[in-house]
């Protein structure tokens, strides 16, 4: 089976003529200049950046094309090399109320440059004066401030670092002329992404003693911006699937990537400058630029992530598997979209109409036939997570409708029989449901194996009393979890009765 590149879809493209479901590249793209210096090669900046590239390009609003900087000794700029910078989105998910699977072929890559190797080629890209946005995906780990970092390193050790030194390569080359300054978008997940990146940046200037007058020309002509990113893109799929979409596409793809319908960019800032600076954020409904985007931050951590993870032990100890069984279950579908729609999307001090939206989205890609996301693997951490994405839902409810949240005290008691450690191996803590055993991968699970021991759950003393010790344990909860006690072990002694699906059928109907 050939591979991806120019020349095999410009014999290929005629293949595809009637066909709507695979989009090929215009050939007039390949000669657009480089705009846009990325570093990082993910699968997320593929499916989320690098769509809106292209689609811009197939627009004819941007016109310009990307330049990756890898970090990683991942061989993905190879791949990139051996496929003339090509590869394929495979789009697949729930979308209006039906499942949909598009490909693109993207290619708004013109090469991709392993740091390591190719530092040199890497600044000799702050020489050319059509880059002038930075963008970055370098994990959360990645916006680290790294003193130690040597700027003239080959290259520095950190992204940071990286940044540094190719901004100022970027402010000698051009003089410290102000339309020089570039536009960085951050995508990493943390809240003022922007604004800690750049507090690094100005400290690395500091401790490597650089002149005053690049400080300043960061602080007045480079646009540090704050974002938030929302689209699943699980990764390079799996060998079977990869070898099974391949077959429809007649060749091979080492970079091909699948994500869901579902795309969103927010970033913080004046539409105006912007637009200007970086004509590609005009170009999907899924971007959004705000001077304040709080409120789209606040309905992804509270439906999205809150609604994972109030139903993730629910759904489990139904005996589900995964996400998309969930919604497809009539118990756990109707107590997903209830306790999102009716006991969190009230605690929101943000439009409700723009909250229901979200929430609705939201659903069509809990319910993606083709994502087929572990129960097990979103309860990774799962005390931290209810204390982050839930605890503040719980107190706004109760303060605002005064009354405790039923459904999610019921969610909050599958968390904690979920979380009962049974037995220690080595160092990891396991559960049982059904006789087969599964792994606790929470930094609390300590704590919660000795919070359980002893008790009897026909005793609705002993019940009452592991709630009240889990939810006053000062270290989980930044919120006071006092009044869902009784509610909670109600519900935790009421699943011991009766079961999980039983109890939840009679609070969902």
């Amino acid at each position: 089976m050939p591979i991806l590149s120019k020349k095999l879809i410009a014999s290929t493209v005629k293949q595809f003529a009637d066909r709507d479901d695979v989009q090929f590249p215009d050939p007039r793209f390949f000669r657009y200049p480089d705009r846009i210096i990325q570093f990082g090669s993910g699968v997320l900046l593929r499916g989320l950046i690098e769509y809106f590239v292209d689609e811009a390009n197939r627009q004819d609003l941007f016109k310009g094309r990307v330049v990756i900087v890898n970090s990683t000794r991942s061989g993905r700029g190879k791949r990139f090399a051996n496929q003339n910078g090509l590869f394929t989105i495979c789009e697949e998910g729930f979308y209006k109320g039906q499942a949909q699977r598009k490909f693109y072929i993207n290619s708004s890559v013109s090469r991709a440059l392993p740091a390591a190797d190719y530092w040199h080629k890497v600044l000799e890209c702050a020489h050319n004066e059509s880059i002038t946005t930075v963008v970055s995906n370098t994990t959360e780990v990645g916006i680290t401030l790294q003193e130690d970092d040597n700027l003239l390193g080959n290259p520095p050790a950190s992204f940071p670092g990286k940044l540094t030194a190719f901004l100022y390569e970027r402010y000698r080359a051009f003089g410290g002329l102000p339309k020089s300054g570039m536009l960085i978008i951050p995508t990493e997940l943390l809240i003022d992404n922007g604004s800690k990146l750049k507090s690094i940046v100005l400290r690395l200037v500091e401790l490597n003693q650089l002149e005053d007058e690049f400080r300043q020309w960061i602080e007045q002509n480079c646009l540090f911006c704050n974002t938030l990113v929302d689209r699943i893109v699980p990764g390079e799929p799996s060998g079977a699937k990869q070898a099974a979409l391949e077959e429809y596409l007649g060749f091979q793809d080492e970079l091909l990537t699948v994500s869901e319908v579902y795309r969103f960019l927010a970033i913080e800032g004046k539409k105006e400058e912007l637009y200007q600076r970086a004509p590609f954020l005009k170009a999907d409904s899924g971007i959004v630029v705000d001077e304040d985007i709080t409120a789209y931050r606040e309905r992804k951590l509270r439906i999205l992530n809150g609604g994972h993870t109030i139903s993730v032990a629910a759904g489990f100890l139904c005996g589900l598997e995964t996400v998309d069984a969930c919604m497809q279950d009539e118990v756990m579908g109707k107590f997903i979209s209830q306790v999102i729609y009716e006991e969190i999307i009230p605690t929101l001090a943000i439009d409700r109409g723009m909250a229901q939206e979200f929430a609705d989205d939201v659903l069509d890609r809990f319910r993606n036939p083709y994502l087929h996301h572990q129960l097990i693997s979103i309860a990774l951490q799962y005390t931290s997570k209810m204390n982050m994405r839930n605890g503040l839902t719980f107190d706004r409810y109760f303060k605002k409708m005064g009354e405790v949240p039923k459904r999610m005290c019921a969610g909050l008691a599958t968390y904690m029989l979920f979380s009962r450690p049974v037995v220690l191996e080595g160092d990891t803590y396991y559960g049982e449901f059904r006789g087969k055993k599964y792994p606790i991968k929470d930094d609390q699970a300590a704590f919660l194996h000795q919070a359980w021991q002893g008790v009897d759950l026909t005793s609705e003393a002993d019940i009452e009393k592991l709630v009240q010790k889990i939810l006053t344990y000062s270290p989980f909860w930044s919120q006071d979890m006092r009044p869902f006690i009784k509610q909670t072990a109600w519900y935790l002694r009421a699943f011991a009765d009766a079961g999980v699906r039983n109890v939840l059928a009679s609070v969902v109907n």
